[in-house]
């Protein structure tokens, strides 16, 4: 019988950054909605009850604010890496979806965000 992977989602969380290529989009500090998704194994948490044994969601809300306001961005996929690399360091988890949205994009059209969805899994090499 074929397992399949547990996930802890963190969605939605709000953050500012100073992101953009554009002289207009550097004048201040974006709002951006990023989305956590982290695949590990929950049963020994789940058992346990117990926080020491679980991913701590709050932990990858500060993970996230922390990198959004630890420097300038050009680009929203520059973000979305360094949060997927630091997640894969920092906490349990085999692989981790993390999906960035740039909530007031400035473009000539009117649009709700634009995003970028990346996937990364522990110990994958680049291809």
């Amino acid at each position: 019988m074929t397992t399949l992977p547990d996930k802890i989602c963190v969605s939605d969380i709000d953050c500012v950054a100073a992101i953009g290529v554009t002289p207009e989009e550097r004048t201040m500090k974006q709002r951006l909605s990023v989305d956590v998704e982290v695949t590990t194994d929950v049963r020994k948490a789940a058992g346990s009850d117990s926080l020491k044994d679980a991913l701590d969601y709050a932990e990858v809300v500060r993970l996230v604010v922390k990198l959004a306001d630890s420097r300038d961005f050009h680009l929203i996929e520059t973000f979305a890496e360094l949060i997927a690399g630091r997640v894969l360091s920092d906490l349990t988890g085999d692989t981790v979806r993390v999906v960035v949205r740039k909530l007031t994009p400035v473009l000539s059209s009117r649009v709700r965000f634009v995003s970028v969805e990346i996937v990364r899994a522990r110990g994958a090499s680049d291809v």
